[in-house]
């Protein structure tokens, strides 16, 4: 039988069709989402222009069946809707590639929906004969027929509003295919719908259309990549290794550094103590109430640990007092008085030099300072003078009352803690008293019988 001579337009896109398929298999990775749905589509692209030539031949020759030849050209008209939704697909896998799998599947969902629906419209065809029939074995246009199309048409204008939309998502080569196709796809529709009625540009221009996109797709050499793959691999567990050896040296080095400074200020703290033996222990007491207040006020394990060292160190300045005058056993002149005062100004001068911990010099200089402003060495008041200092202020002073001093024996606990009663709202911070009280309640007998839990 001569075919029709249309039918060599479909007969040159099945092969183009084909060989794209063959080349794709063999040389092509199909790993990729994009190349996968790429390869379905050429495969229902080879199946439409198969069905093409098919019906062209049996449509007008009664070769077979009416209701075959019914079945064969619905299936020609459905899977002309397959390669378009397929097609579609293409676009939104480059251009929602970052989007979540939800908008991807509600995307596929109601595609295939709608597809479902045209599937069932042909069939009922079928019956009704409103897009296509046979009278007396010749195919006939129902009246709908112009409709028949119209779905495949519907895919392709969504891929094109899609590539519009987010046409920043596609490279130059995807951009320059996927423009290419709806090119070549709208030309050749259009010109057999009007111009060539009797040749089948369609086809021909779909084939040329999925060309034109075969050179957009990604070409990975899948051994080199899976190679490639596992050496990122092995690299990421060798970084990983590294990591976490370098970490635990970290964690290591940070504990001989804490060490190291704790070492350090409690031998500066003992050498304090020492030019006055009647203090001796006076600062490591001081820096455990601290920490225990600290604690109490809700402080992070940083920061009381810091406020600890702070108190270690909190009479670093009476480095620079002399020792006659520090345990000189009458009253002091308002000279010596001075002197003595002037420790808090040292310490802060002293340890302004450590950057890293502030609160060192904080304390240092405001331990001193009296929430009604009568303090020295700057007469700050109320919540002017620094948090911290108001708390070693507190410490400061109990501790102070209940050691033996060169002029006065220590003062017993409960009359201490009257002191520091009185001394609320002007001596020291009303609240921080509160705690202080409540810190000492803790605990069954004595504070001072509990440096060693407190400073833990």
């Amino acid at each position: 039988m001569n075919l029709s001579y249309n039918i060599s337009f479909t007969i040159a896109s099945l092969i183009i069709c084909v060989i794209l398929l063959f080349v794709i298999s063999l040389q092509y990775s199909t790993t990729n989402v994009v190349n996968k749905r790429y390869k379905f589509f050429l495969i229902s692209t080879i199946v439409l222009f198969v069905l093409d030539i098919v019906t062209v031949i049996t449509n007008d020759n009664n070769i077979i069946p009416v209701e075959l030849n019914i079945v064969l050209n619905s299936l020609y008209f459905f899977t002309g809707a397959c390669v378009a939704v397929l097609f579609l697909y293409y676009c939104v896998g480059v251009a929602l590639a970052d989007k979540s799998k939800r908008t991807r599947k509600i995307i596929k969902i109601i595609n295939l929906s709608i597809l479902g629906v045209y599937g069932v419209s042909l069939i009922i065809n079928g019956f009704l004969g409103y897009y296509f029939y046979f009278d007396g074995g010749v195919y006939t246009h129902g009246d709908a027929y112009l409709f028949v199309n119209a779905l495949t048409l519907v895919f392709v204008l969504e891929a094109l509003v899609i590539f519009l939309v987010k046409h920043k998502k596609f490279n130059i080569r995807q951009i320059v295919a996927t423009a290419s196709f709806h090119a070549c796809f709208f030309t050749a529709f259009l010109l057999q719908l009007f111009v060539f009625p009797n040749v089948l540009l369609s086809d021909f221009g779909c084939a040329l259309g999925a060309l034109l996109v075969f050179f957009s797709i990604e070409t990975p050499d899948y051994v080199n990549l899976m190679k490639t793959l596992k050496e990122l691999n092995d690299l990421k567990a060798s970084l990983e290794n590294q990591v976490e050896d370098r970490t635990k040296e970290l964690a290591s080095e940070k504990k001989s550094y804490e060490e190291l400074t704790l070492e350090t200020l409690s031998s500066l703290a003992a050498m304090v103590d020492a030019k006055d033996h009647y203090t001796n222990g006076h600062s490591f007491r001081v820096a455990a109430y601290a920490k225990g207040m600290a604690k109490m006020l809700g402080f992070s394990s940083r920061d009381a640990e810091q406020l600890y060292f702070a108190g270690l160190i909190h009479d670093v300045g009476k480095i620079g007092i002399s020792e006659r005058i520090l345990t000189k056993p009458g009253k002091l002149t308002k000279e010596e008085f001075d002197v003595i005062k002037s420790h808090s100004s040292i310490g802060g001068e002293i340890l302004k030099g450590i950057k890293q911990f502030p609160v060192f010099e904080k304390v240092a200089k405001s331990h001193h300072e009296r929430y009604d402003g009568e303090g020295y060495p700057n007469g700050l008041k109320g919540e002017d003078i620094p948090f911290e200092g108001r708390i070693v202020a507190i410490c400061d002073s109990f501790d102070a009352m209940t050691s033996d001093r060169c002029y006065r024996k220590a003062l017993s606990d409960i009359t201490a803690l009257s002191e520091l009663q009185n001394g609320k709202g002007t001596q020291f911070d009303p609240n921080l008293v509160d705690v202080f009280f409540k810190l000492y309640n803790s605990y069954p007998d004595s504070i001072r019988n509990h440096i060693d839990d407190l400073k833990q």
